[in-house]
């Protein structure tokens, strides 16, 4: 057999080569390789097509640019002849000699005679220019410690792309020529502009006037000091979208501390600023498509001939206990999204935006500084995806379906304690609200689902099941143990089935533990459907309330006769009379929860009324609940297997 010792193999078999190279060590998993910000955001510019880069802060008024660096530069004699021409285009009197033998200083000193007639686009056109031609850092007019931002800023995005550098005044003065020259533009603002004494939201405004007047290739930024997190970052843009009442998704405002302190939270806002119009293009071409359709479909929904929707709204559906208006939405909806997909697909602006989306979504970034808000956000939203809420099926006393979940609690107030101070006569029961009386609960509460096949659970015309099923099954929900986060739905193993976004407030999912089923009575969630708050309880004189469906009518008639039989009987054997919990007992046996350990009822003779100790708060929605189903019908079916002959802890 083979043994390893260390890092070596050794063979103990014949015909096995001891001198076989061992299998290489795989690389450490853990090791975390250092986030490039540079080449994220060059990676990110080259995606989104951006051919300049335009910064426009105060701080570039207080520098006095005598070009003494650039012509160091020139004079040098490193740079290529490609590079020397670009300078030459910038100064048109400039002639550049390509014999080799030629004095580099001329070309410096040629520079030099006209660098006080440039304008600070042109200088900084040359300065691009003889950056590229150095593979050393950006050339710079003086020491940067005292604006890490900027130096910062030059040194993400200038590499590999026109740079130009403005102060407030002499962006306006060049501002008409750099709009109407039709280069896809990056330009990111200062908002505080009091050194140059104009406000301190002068640059607010110029990105007002932007958002008006840049060409749809331009995309803005909103450079700050005066926010310090991603949270104020969406804060003020909120406010400034506001403000401006424009396409608020051409502009984005970033945080300079991302610059100043960590150049790694940049590219993050770099691509939400390159991304934000195409994002916002696919919505509006959504919302354009759905607005659209949506008449569309309830148009073809009118056209059905009064035939065929009386099919459609009858029969098996009825019988099952599906709303009819359910129905009309089912068809509806289906009309729609056949229609939306339709129009999105010949929608070029989609395409096109969908486009850049996936180019940019290729460069990995951080993690957002605040990714538990990311997330709740998002929980929000895909719950919906997950589950019903309880809204729409307590409010219209929808039947039971695989996946209802249901809230369980034990009560704090016993009905049978308060009625055996009064010696058991119940003298105004007429008189009393059995609403009023619902008996406090408190303590943990605990979450099961429904786990049955959904024509088990069917309630025919007669207000029964056609099983005559007393008890289902549930599930109960647990959050995983090992602290492992839930981010799809299924997963787990044979006995459990993983669901996401459960909680609504932490976006926390949980297990479906299949190993750990109990059995409750179908009489206390048959109440959750007949109750208005969705709670487990039923009175004698309860009135049947609205909407339900003509076979839960009779169910609900039923039930409320059991209710009477169950008080009387209670009532005959005097519970107020019995010592200990004797009338705990004979509550679990009338109302047959002595085999539901998460399952409390109450019987009250005051009220008239049988409580549970139960609240349906949700459902699973498809196709989830049918691929819970299937996993509980694999767990049920799975084969035996003789114990191995190996005791585990020998293996």
């Amino acid at each position: 057999m083979l043994k390893r010792d260390g890092n070596t193999m050794e063979s103990g078999v014949s015909g096995v080569d001891a001198n076989t190279s061992a299998i290489p060590a795989q690389p450490n998993p853990t090791v975390v390789v250092p986030f490039d910000a540079k080449l994220a955001s060059q990676e990110l510019l080259t995606l989104a097509q951006v051919d300049r880069i335009i910064s426009v802060d105060d701080w570039y008024a207080e520098r006095q640019d005598d070009g003494e660096d650039v012509f160091a530069a020139l004079a040098s004699g490193l740079l290529q002849m490609a590079d020397l021409q670009k300078v030459a285009e910038t100064i048109p009197s400039l002639e550049v000699d390509e014999d080799p033998a030629t004095p580099p200083e001329l070309v410096a000193d040629d520079v030099k005679r006209v660098w006080g007639a440039l304008n600070e686009a042109e200088r900084a056109q040359i300065r691009s220019a003889v950056d590229k031609g150095f593979d050393s850092d950006p050339l710079e007019l003086s020491p940067e410690e005292d604006e890490p931002a900027a130096a910062n800023l030059r040194e993400l995005l200038a590499d590999s792309r026109e740079f130009l550098t403005f102060s407030l005044f002499s962006w306006r003065e060049q501002r008409s020529s750099l709009l109407n020259d039709g280069k896809s533009t990056l330009i990111l603002f200062d908002r505080d502009f009091s050194t140059e004494g104009a406000s301190e939201d002068a640059g607010e405004q110029e990105v007002a006037a932007l958002l008006r007047d840049a060409p749809e290739s331009w995309r803005i930024g909103l450079l700050t000091h005066t926010v310090a997190d991603a949270d104020a970052e969406i804060e003020v843009w909120k406010a400034l979208a506001k403000k401006f009442d424009a396409d608020s998704s051409r502009f984005l405002v970033i945080a300079k501390g991302h610059l100043a302190v960590s150049q790694a939270g940049f590219p993050r806002m770099l691509k939400l600023t390159l991304l934000a119009p195409a994002l916002e293009r696919m919505q509006q071409s959504l919302a354009v498509a759905v607005k659209g359709t949506w008449g569309e479909a309830i148009a073809r929904v009118g056209d059905i001939d009064p035939y065929t929707l009386e099919a459609a709204l009858n029969g098996d559906r009825l019988t099952d206990g599906t709303w009819g208006p359910e129905t009309l939405l089912r068809i509806a909806t289906a009309f729609t999204q056949d229609s939306v997909r339709a129009k999105l697909r010949s929608d070029g602006n989609v395409h096109n935006s969908s486009s850049i989306v996936t180019r940019l979504s290729r460069v990995k970034l951080p993690n957002s500084p605040d990714p538990d808000r990311v997330r709740r956000e998002l929980a929000e939203i895909e719950r919906l995806e997950y589950f019903e809420s309880s809204d729409h099926l307590t409010q219209l006393h929808f039947p039971l379906e695989v996946g209802d979940v249901f809230c369980f609690q034990k009560f704090i107030d016993k009905p049978h304690s308060f009625e055996r101070a009064k010696g058991g006569k119940g003298g105004i029961a007429e008189a009393v609200d059995s609403a009023a009386l619902v008996p406090s609960q408190g303590g943990p509460a605990s979450y099961m689902i429904l786990l049955a096949q959904p024509c088990d659970l069917a309630i025919r015309h007669n207000g029964k099941r056609g099983n005559d099923l007393e008890f289902v099954r549930l599930a109960p929900l647990r959050q995983p143990i090992d602290g492992r986060v839930i981010a799809q739905p299924g997963g787990g193993n044979a006995a459990s089935f993983d669901l996401p976004f459960f909680f609504s407030e932490s976006g926390g999912g949980v297990e479906v533990r299949l190993s750990q089923q109990q059995y409750v009575p179908l009489t206390a969630l048959d109440m959750c459907v007949l109750n208005d708050q969705g709670l487990g309880w039923l009175s004698s004189d309860q009135v049947m309330p609205n909407h339900l469906l003509p076979n839960w009518q009779e169910r609900f008639k039923i039930l409320r006769s059991w209710v009477v039989k169950k008080v009387a009987a209670y009532k005959a054997m005097q519970p107020h009379r019995i010592a200990g919990k004797g009338a705990d007992q004979i509550t679990d046996a009338l109302t047959s929860t002595v085999a539901s350990p998460a399952l409390q009822a109450l019987i009250s003779i005051e009220a008239s009324t049988v409580f549970y100790g139960v609240k349906r708060v949700g459902r699973l929605r498809e196709p989830y609940r049918s691929a819970l189903l299937s996993r509980m019908s694999q767990r049920d079916s799975r084969d035996a297997f003789d114990p191995s002959l190996i005791d585990k802890s020998n293996a």
